[in-house]
């Protein structure tokens, strides 16, 4: 299994460290004040995702309205969403939804920046070969995943400080 840190360092860029697959460029949060500020982490859609143990899972894929939704995303804004995964907090239940400093934050996901570099507390790469090549990783059959729960897999987890 893949193990990646992640550090809110406050600065414009941070560094996904993902040891034996590489260390990658990265940010969370939106531009300006709150991209990879750690006191951003409970301003919801804005900041960059609290801190703590993130498992890498597939992203979800909804319905046909969210397919259809997330095609038209992919084409605005420059980053495929089929290519994204999920980052689900370790927390007392596992899944997309996590309340941090009495906020509910959550749809965190692990992903290629696109045009406009939007990162609404997701972990995004502005290099997309650099995402591709952690991607390609994850998914490799050398990596061993874990069970989260009976029916969640985690192809790997991201300690975020």
């Amino acid at each position: 299994m893949i193990r990646c840190t992640f550090y809110l360092n406050g600065g414009s860029l941070s560094t996904l460290s993902c040891p034996g697959v590489g260390f990658f460029p990265a940010y969370s949060g939106n531009s300006g004040l709150h991209r990879n500020n750690p006191d951003s982490t409970n301003v919801k859609n804005i900041g960059p995702l609290p801190p703590g143990k993130y498992y890498i899972v597939s992203r979800p894929l909804g319905g046909i309205r969210t397919m259809v939704y997330d095609y038209f995303s992919s084409q605005i804004s420059g980053s495929d969403r089929d290519v994204w995964f999920a980052l689900f907090r370790e927390d007392g239940q596992v899944d997309d939804i996590t309340f941090f400093e009495s906020v509910s934050r959550g749809q965190f996901r692990l992903h290629p920046a696109g045009y406009e570099g939007v990162s609404n507390g997701c972990i995004t790469l502005p290099g997309k070969s650099h995402y591709m090549l952690l991607r390609d990783a994850l998914l490799s059959e050398h990596n061993a995943v874990m069970k989260v729960t009976s029916s969640l897999t985690a192809y790997g987890t991201i300690q975020v400080y």
